[in-house]
């Protein structure tokens, strides 16, 4: 009888509901080489906690579901996971007509089997006309719709996955509509996109129930490069002419950086590459203080609800020449080079009760006796109330283990949480059990 009271005290407590999303940014760094192990020893070195970590499978290997089953084991169960996977060359078209189905359909079956949150992206920076499947509008919508529908007929939504349309900050599609690496690409900027009939990122769009999050690519470039110049994060991503962020937000989903990144090379003098690698070796400023204008832009827009730092140097500290200034990596075992200031917009990027990207996933990430999980927000509080007076009034493990066994059966438990099927009663027992 006594049992019975005390369960009763602890479940007049109201149910949360779900709670109003909050505008700050959470932050992730992109695996260098696509390992869960270059997270861990960046984590440990610098005693970080990422809340999203990201991953470039392209193309599409046997060793990405080895990956999918172990991140849960080695990295936690309470990451949101960044994931790119593109069909390889294949063209909208042949996405479209199912050529790529097999490889969809287990990445799919691998986050449902894994229960992961996943930040979709698929045929990226299709507004270029580098890969196969950019260029061409009208295919594009079909393939994207293709892909969701194959998401959903294996039982995925947005609990799981968040689709995420990723476009790059310039539109550049292909001359002639023909795709490719040596393609020759036009300038389609907005005053001379009716002139020119050419596709802009919003002509991709394929509505708004199969588009989750909109996405965007930009990076701050060097010397090498004659097309680009030094800019802050503002100045590349709303240029004159493009203004990209501010036609994103006209779709008005949340926005999320998928790609960011810098390089550590700008002087005053004409493109020398003994020049670049004498301020690549020496100058570690200019890098850092665009990584802080990078955290101030984050935290002054506040429809971007994440951002990813692609920690990855493809010039292998400007050792490649021909790649130019791609040292956009900040913490780097490489070439030994760590920039500090990337710590600040980590720290600004910590995840909070109410982030608008949890309550994307309706999500609430939950910390009790040094364990973190992610709870379905309504869970959230009945799952802390249970823990606290769980542990407060029963006595070692197996008996509170038991003791919440047997809280399944308790009329008290449902009687006060009306809300909730038995089901869920159930579920939320199971998720607080999680934590002992």
């Amino acid at each position: 009888m006594k049992l019975k009271l005390l369960i009763s005290t602890l479940f007049v407590i109201a149910i949360l509901s779900l709670g109003s999303k909050s505008e700050a940014y959470v932050f992730g760094m992109k695996s260098r080489d696509n390992s869960i192990e270059n997270i861990q020893r960046i984590e440990k070195q610098y005693k970080l906690d990422l809340p999203i970590v990201s991953f470039i499978f392209d193309p599409r290997g046997p060793h990405v579901e080895k990956t999918l089953n172990a991140l849960n084991t080695k990295l936690g169960e309470d990451r949101i996971y960044h994931i790119s996977i593109s069909p390889d060359s294949l063209s909208a078209q042949q996405v479209a007509d199912g050529k790529f189905d097999k490889q969809y359909t287990q990445f799919f079956q691998d986050v449902k089997k894994n229960n992961l949150r996943v930040i979709f992206r698929t045929m990226h920076e299709m507004n270029g006309g580098r890969y196969p499947r950019s260029s061409n509008p009208t295919t594009f919508k079909k393939a994207w719709i293709h892909v969701r529908e194959l998401a959903r007929a294996e039982g995925l939504s947005q609990t799981n996955i968040l689709f995420d349309m990723s476009v790059n900050a310039r539109d550049l599609p292909a001359k002639g509509g023909k795709p490719a690496q040596t393609a020759t690409f036009i300038q389609c900027q907005q005053k001379v996109k009716a002139k020119l009939k050419c596709p802009t990122f919003e002509d991709y769009y394929p509505g708004d129930k199969y588009v989750d999050l909109m996405g965007v690519t930009f990076y701050n470039r060097g010397k090498w490069n004659s097309n680009r110049r030094w800019g802050t994060p503002d100045q590349i991503v709303n240029a004159a002419g493009r203004k990209t962020l501010d036609r994103l937000k006209t779709f008005n989903k949340p926005i999320f950086v998928d790609e960011v990144g810098t390089t550590a090379v700008n002087y005053e003098w004409a493109y020398s590459f003994k020049k670049s690698l004498e301020v690549y070796a020496n100058n570690s400023d200019l890098k850092n203080e665009w990584l802080l204008q990078l955290k101030d832009f984050l935290l002054r827009e506040t429809r971007i609800v994440g951002a990813i730092y692609f920690n990855v140097d493809l010039s292998n500290g400007l050792k490649t020449r021909t790649l130019g200034e791609l040292d956009r990596s900040v913490i780097d075992y490489q070439s030994n080079k760590f920039y500090d200031k990337i710590l600040d917009i980590y720290a600004a990027g910590k995840p909070n009760d109410s982030n608008a990207l949890y309550y994307l996933f309706n999500i609430k990430r939950v910390t009790l006796n040094d364990k973190t999980y992610f709870i379905p927000s309504d869970y959230a509080k009945p799952v802390k109330d249970l823990y606290a007076f769980t542990t407060k009034y029963v006595t070692g493990l197996s008996g509170q283990l038991d003791f919440l066994d047997k809280t399944k059966t308790s009329w008290s438990l449902r009687n006060q949480y009306k809300r909730f099927t038995k089901v869920n009663l159930d579920a939320i027992v199971d998720a607080t059990k999680k934590f002992f």
